[in-house]
């Protein structure tokens, strides 16, 4: 038993999707190029007693017209450009994360719980005999539906790595954290990070991104 995508679009069409701070940067671009409307809103926020801005953890693509910007008839349009990383392992999704302070270690990390939505009518179909099997293999989701799997882990990786660079700063005396503070300006922890970090949009890849938006336009 394998999962496989129906191309149905419910997905994009049920609720706002939440994003990396780098996904935010990439896909307002994408909508500016591409003459896409797209609205978003941060989501988690610390507070830095240093620069005095609340830095964004998470964002929120809302939805337009009850679909996602980005969505054109069933298809994705920006699929060869960036598809957002929950959107990849959708439909294994982060029910919940959770960003902590150890204030002691000067260290920020998330704990993140997945599982699999019955907003996808393959699940809904296929839940009873996941359930089964999942009993007697619990690394059954590896194996049912690896590429999506496999984007949820590469979306742990990337979240840790910007917690993981935030904390050195942390130590080393450039930020001073604490919880997020009612009124103080919000900045995008990418863009933050990136001004510490020059090699961040590479390793991230967000310049092959932004060269193949750029070939495609020419193309056009």
């Amino acid at each position: 038993m394998r999962f496989a995508c129906t191309l149905c679009g419910d997905c994009c069409r049920a609720s706002p999707v939440s994003l990396l701070p780098h996904e935010d940067v990439i896909l307002r671009e994408i909508a500016e190029r591409l003459e896409i409307p797209y609205k978003s809103y941060n989501g988690y926020v610390m507070y830095d007693r240093v620069s005095g801005y609340n830095l964004a953890f998470s964002y929120v693509m809302d939805l337009i017209d009850g679909k996602c910007p980005f969505l054109a008839g069933n298809l994705c349009r920006i699929q060869n450009l960036y598809k957002p990383l929950i959107c990849r392992s959708f439909p294994y999704i982060p029910r919940q994360v959770r960003y902590n302070i150890d204030s002691y270690n000067r260290v920020v990390y998330a704990t993140v719980e997945y599982g699999l939505s019955l907003m996808c009518p393959v699940i809904k179909k296929d839940k009873t005999e996941l359930e089964r099997l999942g009993e007697l293999n619990p690394g059954i989701l590896s194996e049912y539906m690896p590429q999506e799997y496999e984007a949820a882990g590469e979306m742990e990786r990337i979240r840790s790595l910007l917690l993981a660079l935030l904390s050195t700063l942390w130590r080393l005396g450039v930020v001073e954290l604490e919880t997020g503070r009612p009124g103080a300006p919000v900045y995008n922890l990418y863009l933050f990070l990136a001004k510490h970090y020059p090699d961040l949009p590479h390793i991230l890849k967000i310049d092959h991104v932004m060269k193949r938006l750029t070939e495609v336009l020419e193309y056009e």
